[in-house]
This record gives structure tokens, C-alpha cells and sequence, in this order.
């Protein structure tokens, strides 16, 4: 098993660096949150009243460290990479790599990598056996299959969730669509299960 701390690719010009909305770190006095804006250091007030840093998640492009995890693949090792969502860089035509204060979605940087190692398949594992629509009502309902169109449309209607299960959908969506080939969303212990075409969502092209 190896660990590879992992940078991955961003665009400098990126919308979303200049639209921060990622809480990180602990809350904040009052005194502190006050001079971190005074740094340029965008803050805000969580879902519990807490003064937090925000910054910008921008759409992962690629894996710096890709022919690094292939190397190790082909030696049969199981490797751990991407955690966090990878440490954001940009290219810089001047200074070459640069760090970039940002947090990557971990689902998004899972389908670039899965993407660039030409994997046939990608496995999201997570808390719950499958997709569910009407999450949290009693008419919740969970999706075995669907296509890619239909995953962008009931995105684009607020059916999953920004935080929660929408990036693993949206992540899994992206893969399909590029690749054309499978990506099942599902709890751990139903994992095996899921990829021999019982229980969890498969995304479809």
C-alpha cells in the first residue's frame, strides 16, 4: 500500500477561485474573522452562526502525479491518492507550478484520475446504499440506473443535494460521459455487490 500526496491541475482563470464558498478550518472570533478580511481573505458565516474562511473549489484537470500512480499500478500496488481532493496548483508560464488557495471536490478529482489511468470502472463508496430522490421525505425513492442526462437533469433541479450526494453524481456523470464506460454509487459493504449488478446506482451513457 502507498500513500502519494497528491497535486492536481486547476485552471488559474477559473470561475470559481473568484466565487469562494468552501468553508475551511474552525470558526473564528469575531476580532479574527474582522482582520483576515482586512488580508483579503474572504469569511463567512456557516449554517451554525460560526465565522469561517471560505475559498473557491475549482473543476479539477488534471493529476500531476499520474505517471508516478501508473508506475505503482503496474507493480501491483494499492495505491491511496487524491485525498482531500488533492492540493490545487495552476501552471504559471513564468514560474511554472503554483499553489492555489482552493479546496478540490474529492469526488470530481477521483473521476480525472479514474479518467487519465483509463480505469473501466469507477466506484464511489459511500454512507448509503444508493442515489435516492426525495432524500430525508417519506417519498424517497432509490435509483438503480440511470443515464446521463437524466443525472444532469435532476442536478439541475436540486435533486441531490450541493453537498452531500450531488459532486459524487456530478463526478460520476462526468466520468460516464467522457469515457463511456461504468461508475456505480453505493455503500462499503455493498461495494462487490454493486459492481456484480446488485444494489447501488449505475450511471449509464
Amino acid at each position: 500500500m502507498v500513500t502519494v500526496l497528491t497535486q492536481v491541475e486547476v485552471a488559474a482563470d477559473d470561475p470559481a477561485l473568484k466565487d469562494p464558498k468552501k468553508f475551511i478550518g474552525h470558526g473564528l472570533s469575531v476580532a479574527r474573522a474582522r482582520e483576515l478580511r482586512a488580508q483579503d481573505h474572504p469569511v463567512k458565516k456557516d449554517a451554525k452562526g460560526h465565522f469561517r474562511r471560505v475559498v473557491g473549489s475549482p473543476q479539477p484537470l488534471s493529476i500531476h502525479e499520474l505517471a508516478t500512480i501508473k508506475a505503482l499500478l503496474e507493480r501491483d500496488s494499492l495505491v491511496i491518492a487524491c485525498g482531500g481532493g488533492g492540493i490545487p496548483i495552476y501552471r504559471d508560464r513564468v514560474l511554472g507550478l503554483e499553489g492555489v488557495d482552493a479546496v478540490i471536490d474529492k469526488d470530481l478529482a477521483a473521476a480525472v484520475l479514474a479518467r487519465e489511468l483509463g480505469a473501466e470502472l469507477f466506484l464511489i463508496l459511500t454512507d448509503v446504499d444508493a442515489v435516492y430522490t426525495g432524500w430525508g421525505t417519506d417519498e424517497k425513492r432509490a435509483i438503480s440506473s440511470m443515464s446521463v442526462a437524466e443525472a444532469d437533469k435532476l442536478a439541475s433541479e436540486g435533486a441531490f443535494g450541493e453537498g452531500s450526494m450531488g459532486p459524487k453524481v456530478a463526478a460520476a456523470a462526468d466520468y460516464v460521459r467522457r469515457t463511456q464506460g461504468r461508475a456505480i454509487i453505493t455503500e462499503l459493504s455493498k461495494g462487490r455487490a454493486a459492481v456484480q449488478g446488485v444494489g447501488g446506482t449505475e450511471i449509464v451513457p
